[in-house]
């Protein structure tokens, strides 16, 4: 019995010690598993990533239907933190192929990123490997769009390293697909609160406002994640990057930072922005800011009016039933300010990126035989550029141009560390590419540049409004002429930090020297129905002339009408407007009759001050009849023709195609001339104007359509004008002198 107790106290014993045993293991390897923390910010997130191969190329698939764009985020690996500052260089081959495994298209994309600090304003990303933490160079990202993956099913990454101190790369890949969402406002603010709050460390910095738009492309378009092929339990065999947010910024102080949605303003500089009607402007500065506000009329109808917000702070402001148009600030020391439409979306200003050449680095582009270009330069006055175009390496032709332009008052450099600086304003050269040209080689001392192409039969498309359209509304996105071009050594001048952000403004309408004289063509012989409509008299602010012409009319009423003298130069008339048809008439005055007014509404005459309405001759051009007109007559080219549009039916908006046929000099001008146009233009209900047609009592007015004539025309023919509906137009000439022989339906403003 005693060896019986013996023999089951040790059982007993030994099951408790490999008990505490198993226990003690299990505690230790869950401990080592255990994923570090990085306690330098509270917004870490962590994201599955995998490796590339040189040897080897992983597969994503995706639906190419269902894919509006293809993310490639990728980072570089060390062992350890570099010791020194430089760039880390590497390279990311790509393929696109189709549903059959054929190669559609095949790319490099070169990085170039600085290893990510530690410190605890900077940016931290780890990597863990082996339940070690490797060093991680700042993220890297390259973009497919709809375009490039219409016939593709798979892309393929594989690393090409271009640096020895790298032990690897990481990618992810991100596919962005379209929700069918009715209400975007309503479906963010169902999203999760972590959702949310991370979207927004996303998209802003500090105190920066998230806008509409960002919110909208929150809710409305998702970048789901894409899995590579042939590799097993991914989700579970991956590496982990730890990152914090925002994940943009790196390697800024601060401290000493200037917020890059505030607007500068100096004595130097001023700034801009665009106002609408209906809506309120918020303005955001710092105390004891001496900030000057002016209005500016678009249109140049109303003289530049000065502003006085209404204060709300010391530090904020609001601007308030404002007509569309231009608000400038100016400053008589350095300050900055933030201004936000409707007290929520912040007015952002325009970017643009320049080149910074020297004498060691030229720039290079591929450029299209037979295209154009706009080639842009910022440079100190009396500096020169060489432009040389090849064909296939061999030079073929030089040109030099000589910088002359000033300081600019609104544009300015923004530096790495957000510090604006003033800079040249932009002078641009227009060439024509020979067919023979397939390279442009660009040199300078000290020079910024940047270089702009289209096809000559590139589509264009601008909208009208009345008074202005709002650019920020998708309803009126328009195609751009000009579409900017990535140089050859880009990746050169983008290690070098030779690539240069400037922020552009709008500048204030100039005051023309000479004031354009307007003469409508005569269309008779072209068109079979014309007819008079009255429209009002709008001047410019600076033009001091007195409407007092023969076919220029004011409201009188019935009483003063038979007091009045007789003109002295032409025989006086009246237009009366009454109930029942002809709504519109008209009768000389010493021929008038008591009887004709009696259901007179209103009633016009050419006699007295200040003049009001005009007579202008409109022609009817149907929407399957193009009209083409000549260009110029009696050999005098107009500097621009006007085309302005009626309709007798209230159309919401008119689209109008003009074509011109002319030649253009083979030689650099700084001007340059679209021959295929595009235009839609808006309804503004208000805008009715009387008619005389016994079949129509009111037409609509549309924006009128300028097409300049620039010096870059050798031989200007004909315009071809082709309508949406049935319009009725009239085409005004513009010229510098007025011309001597006129009609009076020729002799008109637009």
């Amino acid at each position: 019995m005693y060896w019986i107790k013996q023999i089951l106290r040790f059982a007993i014993f030994t099951a408790l010690l490999l008990l505490f045993v198993w226990f003690a293991v299990t505690l230790f390897v869950w401990v080592k598993s255990a994923e570090p923390s990085n306690t330098s910010t509270l917004f870490n997130i962590r994201s599955n990533v995998h490796w590339l191969k040189t040897d080897s190329a992983l597969k994503f698939s995706f639906s190419a239907s269902r894919t509006m764009s293809v993310r490639v985020l990728s980072n570089g690996i060390f062992e350890s933190q570099p010791l020194d500052d430089q760039p880390v260089n590497y390279a990311i081959e790509y393929q696109l192929l189709d549903a059959k495994g054929a190669i559609i298209y095949r790319g490099t994309y070169h990085h170039a990123a600085k290893a990510a600090s530690n410190d605890f304003q900077q940016q931290v990303k780890q990597i863990i490997e082996n339940r070690e933490a490797l060093a991680v160079a700042s993220g890297q990202s390259f973009y497919l769009n709809r375009e490039e993956l219409q016939q593709a099913a798979t892309i393929t990454l594989k690393l090409i390293p271009e640096n020895a101190q790298l032990k690897g790369v990481v990618v992810r890949v991100h596919a962005q697909t379209s929700n069918s969402i009715v209400d975007p406002a309503k479906a963010w603010l169902k999203r999760p609160t972590e959702w949310r709050e991370r979207m927004t460390n996303y998209h802003t910095i500090g105190e920066n406002a998230l806008t509409n738009e960002e919110k909208y492309n929150s809710v409305m378009l998702d970048w789901q994640k894409l899995a590579p092929q042939g590799v097993p339990n991914i989700d579970f065999r991956a590496d982990l990057l730890y990152e914090s947010l925002p994940y943009n910024v790196l390697n800024h102080d601060f401290s000493t930072q200037l917020d890059l949605d505030s607007l500068f303003i100096s004595e130097q500089l001023s700034a801009s922005f665009r106002v609408y009607e209906h809506t309120e402007y918020l303005l955001s500065h710092s105390e004891n800011a001496n900030l000057t506000f002016v209005w500016h009329d678009l249109r140049q109808l109303d003289a530049p009016k000065p502003l006085t917000p209404e204060m709300l702070s010391t530090t904020q402001a609001r601007l308030s039933n404002l007509p569309a148009g231009l608000v400038t600030i100016s400053a008589s020391a350095p300050t900055s300010i933030r201004v936000f439409s409707n007290g929520v979306d912040p007015i952002v200003p325009l970017h643009s990126y320049y080149y910074m050449l020297n004498a060691q680095t030229p720039v290079y582009y591929q450029v299209s035989p037979k295209s154009d270009i706009a080639l842009e330069w910022r440079a100190p006055i009396g500096s020169t550029l060489s432009v040389s175009l090849y064909s296939n390496n061999e030079r073929i032709k030089d040109y030099v141009f000589t910088a002359t332009a000033e300081q600019a008052l609104f544009d300015r450099l923004i530096t790495e560390t957000t510090e604006r600086q003033t800079l040249p304003t932009a002078e641009k050269r227009y060439l024509a590419i020979p067919d023979n040209v397939n390279q442009i080689k660009i040199e300078a001392e000290d020079a910024m540049v940047k270089l702009q192409a289209r096809s000559p039969t590139f589509n264009y498309l601008d909208h009208r409004c009345d008074p202005v359209c709002d650019p920020e509304s998708p309803i009126y996105q328009g195609i751009d002429a000009w579409f900017s071009q990535k140089a050859d050594n880009h990746y050169l001048f983008h290690t070098q930090k030779q690539i240069a952000s400037v922020r552009l403004f709008e500048t204030p309408p100039e005051v023309p020297e000479l004031l354009p004289q307007y003469r409508s063509k005569d269309l008779d012989q072209l068109l079979a129905v014309s007819d008079i409509a009255l429209v009002p008299i709008e001047q410019a602010y600076f033009d001091n002339s007195v409407p007092q012409m023969e076919f220029e009319y004011r409201q009188v009423t019935k009483s003063a009408l038979f007091k009045l003298g007789k003109a002295t130069s032409y025989p006086s008339s009246v237009i009366v407007k009454q109930k029942r048809k002809p709504t519109l008439f008209e009768v000389p005055l010493n021929s008038l009759q008591i009887e004709e007014l009696a259901n007179t509404q209103a009633l016009f005459i050419n006699q007295g001050l200040p003049r009001t309405v005009r007579k202008i001759r409109l022609y009817k051009v149907a929407k399957t009849t193009p009209l083409t007109v000549a260009v110029s007559e009696n050999n005098l080219q107009p500097n621009a023709l006007v085309v302005k549009v009626f309709s007798a039916e209230p159309q919401a908006e008119i689209t109008v195609a003009t074509a011109l046929d002319s030649t253009k000099v083979i030689t650099p001008s700084d001007e340059y001339t679209i021959l295929a146009k595009h235009f839609v233009l808006h309804l503004n209900p208000a805008q009715t104007r009387m008619f005389f047609n016994p079949n129509h009592a009111e037409l609509y007015e549309y924006p009128s359509i300028t097409l300049p004539l620039f010096q870059d025309l050798t031989s200007p023919k004909t315009m071809t004008l082709s309508f949406s509906h049935d319009v009725w137009i009239s085409v005004l000439e513009e010229h510098e002198q007025p011309d001597a022989t006129l009609n009076w339906w020729q002799d008109e403003t637009p």
